[in-house]
């Protein structure tokens, strides 16, 4: 059998399975669904409780505090696609929980709450007959009430606009990112952090992003000695070789700008990133602007901003996850909480785009299992959603998908940023779990694991965009807008600014016959009002909600067919 007669089987092969899949799933929609009471289940080091209210059956399941405990649930289930919903509580603040379904692992987290709720635990394709779910510890204490299997169908996911966050985005990273929203829901993207040379010696094909880390370019690493192992311009070289259509992706494991410990074995300057390798109180340096470490933090980011400019000199556009994984608290910028993360992630956009005019970055907010809103920067501050996820490499990260989708389907892309062992075809076709892009880590213990037969397979099926296999998305697709103007040829003036209501009243000159996009923002970047209109006379008075009724600073970012610019306007 020839290559070329083998890629057909298999492709034939991954067809009939989507077909068998859906079919299976249509089967059981008329179905009713199937709840499992927790009290009914086999208990390990648990036990069952009546004391809080609310809860539905005869009890509830309590008592997870210990690595051992665990409660398992059985029901005979016919064959079929179904959603997993689990009753709990949790009372002492959020809570991760590990679970299996026919020893598919899966995770999440449980939010706080006082009183019985759901939580969506993903979907799961099931062959029929006895079906065992397991709830096991993960970070304990949260109460377990009862288990739903709801029949469900796949759905894509809705794709965004093809509108970036920086209204000034260059040609090339707009063409980049429409070319993201294109496939979206379609294919996945491959990736590959630092080690792409490895999976192109092992699998004949090399990955259509890049992704690398500006580690080496922090101040205190820098003082210290530290050398990239690859420098920007290598990064640039790998994106610029061929055709010039390799993606980069960027990444900054910051080391903290000053107070770092190193102190043997484990608190040296080069793990500076790390929390517990350094005392730098980023709560402390953002309240006092006039301060050493304040200016240290932007000494910082202008430093990587020298090495950003390269990029976007040598007209490279960057998939860019700076502060990734904060809600861990494991790294410095996320150990003080939320706010001062949100903070820090504006105070590094605003640097980066207003203050160093770097507008070749699609800004790519990284999350852990799940996007905690707490954490989110806000959608005028984020293009794409990633979730960093180390899980077994049998876990279909349905859970991690579905809770992702349930927040941004339709507003940003949502990627697996940072994985431990690469998706599985199955779950992304079956379970349409369509990340935009996986990127499996780097070295021995991860990339350099993974079977060579399963990783080939990976990168040479149908439906995994290879580097051979990009288009030329500089070119092919013509971006929404292309630059931004202060003079755009249009007026637009806000009538009393400060406003002392809850509507804005916009008068617009001069865009007779264009059709304009009216979008407001708070200054923690969410999207409160969006209005689109088209004025049909040369002069026009147009009304609508600001969405809020705080005082405060917001921005309405106009757009047209070509232009964008953004108005401030302050609320009394």
């Amino acid at each position: 059998m020839n290559d070329s007669t083998l890629f057909n089987y298999r492709h034939l092969f991954a067809i009939l399975l989507v077909v068998s899949q859906l079919a299976i799933a249509t089967r059981t929609l008329g179905a009713d669904p199937i709840r499992i009471e927790a009290e009914s289940g086999t208990l390990a080091g648990v036990e069952i409780a009546t004391v809080a209210t609310g809860f539905s059956g005869k009890g509830y399941v309590t008592g997870f505090d210990n690595a051992t405990d665990q409660l398992s649930l059985s029901a005979t289930v016919p064959a079929g696609l179904y959603e997993l919903t689990i009753g709990y509580r949790s009372a002492s603040g959020d809570k991760g929980i590990d679970f299996q379904v026919n020893g598919s692992p899966a995770s999440g987290t449980l939010k706080q709450t006082a009183g019985f709720r759901p939580f969506s635990g993903g979907k799961f394709l099931l062959t029929g007959g006895n079906t065992i779910i397991t709830i096991f510890r993960g970070w304990g204490y949260f109460d377990i009430d009862y288990v739903l299997l709801t029949p469900a169908t796949v759905k894509r996911p809705t794709k965004p606009t093809s509108q970036l966050s920086d209204a000034a985005a260059t040609p090339s990273t707009l063409g980049l990112y429409a070319f993201l929203v294109d496939q979206y829901g379609q294919k996945v993207i491959a990736g590959q952090q630092d080690d792409v040379e490895y999976v192109l010696d092992k699998t004949g094909k090399e990955p259509a992003i890049g992704a690398f880390d500006l580690i080496d370019y922090s101040p205190t690493r820098v003082q210290n000695g530290a050398k990239p192992l690859r420098s920007s311009e290598a990064c640039i070289d790998w994106a610029k070789k061929g055709n010039g259509r390799g993606i980069v992706s960027l990444m900054w494991h910051w080391n903290a700008p000053t107070d770092l410990i190193n102190q043997a074995p484990d608190k040296l300057w080069w793990r500076g990133f790390y929390t517990d390798a350094t005392t730098f109180d980023l709560n402390v340096a953002l309240a006092d602007k006039t301060s050493q470490r304040y200016q240290l933090l932007l000494r910082d980011i202008d430093a990587i901003a020298t090495e950003l400019k390269k990029f976007q000199t040598a007209d490279v556009p960057v998939l860019w996850r700076p502060l990734h994984e904060a809600p861990g608290g494991w790294f410095w910028w996320g150990a003080k909480g939320p706010a001062p993360f949100r903070q820090l992630w504006q105070l590094l956009y605003d640097r980066l785009t207003n203050y160093h005019n770097l507008h070749n970055l699609i800004w790519v907010y990284t999350a852990t299992d799940t996007v905690n809103p707490d954490w989110y920067p806000g959608d005028a501050y984020v293009d794409v959603v990633g979730l960093d996820i180390y899980s077994t490499p049998n876990a279909t990260l349905s859970t991690n998908w579905d809770n992702a989708l349930a927040q941004f389907d339709g507003k940003k892309l949502v990627t697996l940023s940072e994985s431990g062992n690469p998706p599985t075809l199955d779950a992304i076709r079956g379970l349409a779990t369509w990340w935009s892009w996986f990127a499996v880590w780097t070295g021995t213990d991860y990339i350099k694991k993974q079977p060579v037969e399963q990783l080939r397979a990976l990168f040479t099926d149908a439906d995994v965009i290879t580097r051979d296999e990009l288009p030329d998305w500089r070119k092919a697709i013509t971006p929404l807008i292309t630059g931004v103007d202060p003079d755009p040829g249009y007026h637009v003036t806000a009538m009393g600014n400060p406003i002392d209501g809850s509507q804005v009243d916009l008068d617009i000159e001069g865009a007779e016959g264009q059709a304009l996009r009216f979008v407001v923002f708070d200054t923690r970047g969410r999207q409160l009002t969006e209005r689109a209109v088209t004025p049909r006379t040369a002069t026009l008075r147009y009304s609508f909600p600001l969405g809020s009724h705080e005082p405060g600073l917001y921005l309405i970012r106009i757009f047209s067919a070509t232009k964008a610019s953004t108005l401030k306007l302050i609320k009394s």
